[in-house]
């Protein structure tokens, strides 16, 4: 009955948002309004609930963001991830065949540090220690152009670094990808609020990386720049798995603010093949962000983590993930990063 529930809500909520888009593109093909000064602020009915506004320039951002993600480069970098090819590294190759000892985890974060550089994205690996444990977070900042004047929102796009001692491709080697491929799009955008990619550690003993990521570089952005700084968190992950179907999760727990009215509209948008529907979904880094009352959601695969096959198995390998798929939800990622960090949404 709880899911049915949701299910239909959800089916509502993407019904208005349709009808929204319409209103949007109707008022756009109208002019808009010629009263003198009426220009001077939005009109008010092209505004969806939550803040989401889709203008003409807005939606193209989204849709080149989305149509930007290529699959050889996906495959490339999960080769990289998952021991399929030795990973390039400036102080040379490595194969990252698991991602659950020090020694892998710490060649995945170099690799992810490495590979966000190379896309023109600062990164730098931030090391931290839970008992007798070391881990390695990594983050990616594409600054933002209000950033400079002392302005400006923040934004982040996270998955998880971490494996069970295995290739961990789904879990979550789709999600690293995902974060690769977003930055790459967004970097050409030059968006006006801060886009933070963080590639988690040790997700799978208690998400002790997001904890202490939160509670220390998010809720110091915080402080200095107040609560409405802090636009939320989108986290991938497991999100390449798929049996044909093209169904996707959104796990918001009515704690998302408005990104998960900025995912639906992206997925109406850039007419995205996925079946998306929302469930309430804990369980992965995102939950570390509401904890500390921020807005998150998660998109995940189908499985919702549990039903799928090899779930910290160690036949979790790339052949078991559909790279169209996986895709698609990394194209839903960018375009609803794309509208989240517009003039006229993050404002």
């Amino acid at each position: 009955m709880e899911s049915t529930l949701r299910r239909e809500t959800f089916a509502g909520r993407v019904a208005r948002l349709v009808s929204r888009l319409a209103l949007v593109t109707l008022l756009a093909s109208c002019g808009g309004p010629t009263e003198e000064g009426a220009g001077d602020t939005p009109n008010a009915a092209a505004q969806p609930a939550q803040g989401i506004l889709v203008t003409e320039p807005v939606r193209n951002t989204a849709i080149d963001a989305a149509s930007s993600i290529d699959e050889a480069s996906i495959q490339i970098s999960l080769a990289h991830l998952t021991g399929i090819s030795p990973a390039p590294l400036a102080s040379g190759e490595v194969t990252i065949a698991e991602r659950g000892s020090e020694e892998g985890r710490e060649e995945a974060a170099r690799y992810m540090q490495e590979s966000f550089e190379a896309a023109g994205v600062p990164a730098r690996v931030i090391e931290f220690d839970i008992d007798d444990r070391r881990g390695f977070n990594v983050e990616a900042t594409l600054q933002g152009t209000r950033a400079e004047a002392g302005g400006g929102k923040h934004l982040w796009v996270t998955a998880h670094l971490d494996s069970v001692y295995n290739a961990g491709a789904s879990d979550d080697a789709s999600g690293l990808v995902s974060l690769l491929e977003v930055a790459k799009a967004l970097r050409q955008v030059e968006p006006e609020h801060t886009l933070h990619f963080v590639a988690y550690d040790l997700e799978e003993i208690g998400q002790y990386g997001s904890r202490d990521y939160v509670q220390s570089v998010v809720s110091d952005i915080g402080r200095r720049e107040g609560e409405g700084a802090i636009l939320g968190n989108i986290n991938s992950d497991m999100i390449g798995y798929d049996e044909g179907r093209f169904e996707a999760v959104m796990g918001s727990c009515n704690q998302s603010g408005s990104l998960d009215e900025a995912v639906l509209q992206a997925l109406e948008i850039i007419e995205s093949p996925l079946n998306l529907t929302d469930d309430c979904l804990a369980r992965s880094d995102h939950q570390s962000f509401w904890d500390a009352g921020y807005p998150a959601l998660i998109l995940t695969d189908g499985t919702k983590y549990d039903s799928y096959p090899w779930y910290h198995e160690s036949g979790d390998t790339v052949d078991k993930l559909n790279i169209s798929y996986l895709r698609a939800m990394i194209q839903l990622t960018a375009a609803s990063t794309a509208l989240l960090l517009s003039s006229e949404n993050g404002s």
